[in-house]
């Protein structure tokens, strides 16, 4: 039932949702010295566009299929890989331009952008399950489907209040996404300064010495036969969560497996330079695996945390392994590749003080994510309420 005042709808009711070109890169008049934003679906990583990647003329406004649009607007994206994952949704801050990816519906006074905004936001993940195309090379939005989607209408007033109040999320959200930006940033300058010795912490002064990684680690082979075990293992993914790995079966033939316990260095040799190693917790100790995911003991003269904290950063990747730029190509290391590196390294004692004082900052930095991943979850659930009328609001 719709609340007393609100009406039934769809997108296509409430404008006419047109799209946009790109003008020929053949002609510099289009593209030399533009100043008018021309927005393609690398731009729509926020939602709001205050700027674009490329700008265009006038003259290419005149001479190709895209038109201008005013500050209000409201964009979709609606053919582009990205939407496997999510329909990307942003507002205008400014007149701009699109390409033919995008469909946007024009400001009028008719309706508020912000609620329409959330409102697509909310039912993300309903408009992409009905309104994907099937069978193209891209994935695509069906526009007829999309304006025949169904959106619930309170009154103008009612609309732009609700807007107001789910804006006030967005903007501790904002805020929050922006210390938690800058939290990583600073991280990530002091690990350059510590970890190679540009900074040293009160009370450090000895010189550090070059080692290979096959100091620190050993590999926890052992001989024997495998068999056909198989368990899934969660290793940590640096920075973004846990990296599920399924292990693939060793045949009978195999000599040699990795015997795995607490406390041990584990990585996948596929997906290393992605960021897929940590240190084994206790929940998988003692177990025997197959040699995708090498496992190796600490010595004793290593800190485990300042290791983990060492081959984490990118330019161990580009200076050790052949990554251009810290880049991220796909590319098998092998124990071999690994224990062969030689790393700055300070005493033991240093170590742990270096490792101790990234800690810290690791355990800032989940406390921000802690309060970004909540904020995010009370927005949703309040949208869920207001705009369906579940929960109504007070208009003055």
């Amino acid at each position: 039932m719709l609340p007393d005042g609100w009406k039934l709808g769809d997108f296509g009711s409430i404008g006419k949702w047109t799209g946009g070109g790109t003008p020929s890169k053949a002609n510099d008049h289009f593209w030399t010295g533009g100043t008018i934003p021309w927005v393609s679906p690398k731009d729509m990583t926020s939602g709001k566009i205050c700027g674009t990647e490329d700008y265009i003329t006038p003259e290419a406004i005149k001479n190709s299929a895209t038109r201008l649009y005013p500050a209000g607007s409201v964009m979709i994206v609606t053919r582009s890989g990205i939407l496997r994952k999510k329909l990307p949704v942003a507002i205008a801050e400014l007149p701009i331009t699109v390409n033919q990816d995008l469909k946007v519906l024009p400001y009028n006074k008719q309706f508020s952008p912000e609620y329409v905004y959330n409102y697509i936001l909310c039912f993300n993940n309903e408009i992409l399950n009905t309104c994907a195309k099937e069978g193209t090379t891209v994935e695509s939005i069906d526009t007829n489907s999309f304006l025949g989607f169904p959106i619930k209408l309170p009154p103008l007033p009612e609309q732009k209040k609700i807007a107001a109040i789910l804006s006030t999320w967005d903007r501790a959200i904002e805020g929050t996404e922006k210390l938690l930006a800058n939290s990583q940033q600073q991280k990530k300058a002091l690990m350059q300064q510590l970890l190679t010795g540009k900074k040293r912490l009160a009370g450090f002064t000895g010189e550090w010495k070059l080692s290979p990684i096959s100091a620190f680690i050993k590999e926890s082979r052992v001989p024997g036969n495998s068999g056909d075990i198989a368990k899934k293992i969660t290793i940590k993914l640096y920075g973004k969560g846990v990296f599920p790995k399924e292990e693939k079966r060793e045949g009978s033939e195999s000599t040699k497996y990795y015997k795995r316990k607490s406390g041990q260095f584990i990585y996948s040799k596929l997906d290393f330079l992605n960021g897929a190693f940590g240190i084994i917790p206790s929940s998988l100790d003692g177990y025997e695996s197959t040699l995708d995911l090498p496992a190796f003991d600490f010595l004793h003269n290593v800190s485990s945390q300042w290791f983990i904290f060492y081959v984490s950063r990118e330019e161990f990747y580009s200076a050790n392994l052949g990554l251009a730029n810290g880049g991220r190509k796909a590319r098998r290391v092998n124990p071999s590749d690994l224990l062969r590196i030689s790393v700055p390294t300070p005493p033991l004692p240093e170590q742990k003080a270096i490792a101790a004082v990234l800690t810290t900052a690791d355990k800032e930095i989940t406390a921000i994510e802690s309060d970004l991943l909540r904020l995010r979850q009370e927005k949703k659930a309040l949208m869920q309420q207001l705009l369906t009328g579940k929960r109504r609001v007070k208009v003055d």
